[in-house]
């Protein structure tokens, strides 16, 4: 399920009714089966955006304006907090440490 989260961030904002729909299941027994696991949609998402998060600076490749616009932040701030949070540092120093 984190595969299919992880490769709807970066087409938008990954909507739990299409990654249902996706998983050949309706929304509610997917959010039953989450349930059962002891997490929530949300926390799932949160973390697949802190792999690709931790993942994207390091590579070098992406600006961290495109790496937040990629990870469905609505502004480099955001991102910013969330990554600090995450890391307790922020991307461009996690940058020249990976």
């Amino acid at each position: 399920m984190k595969v299919l989260i992880r490769r709807r961030i970066a087409s938008g904002k990954p909507d739990i009714a299409e990654v249902a729909r996706e998983l050949g299941m309706s929304e509610r027994t997917l959010q039953r089966r989450i349930t059962e696991h002891g997490t929530s949609y949300r926390a799932l998402l949160d973390e697949a955006r802190r792999d690709l998060g931790r993942r994207l600076p390091s590579d070098g490749q992406n600006g961290i304006d495109e790496i937040a616009f990629l990870l469905g932040f609505q502004d480099t701030s955001s991102f910013y907090r969330a990554f600090r949070a995450w890391e307790g540092v922020t991307p461009a120093q996690w940058r020249s440490l990976h």
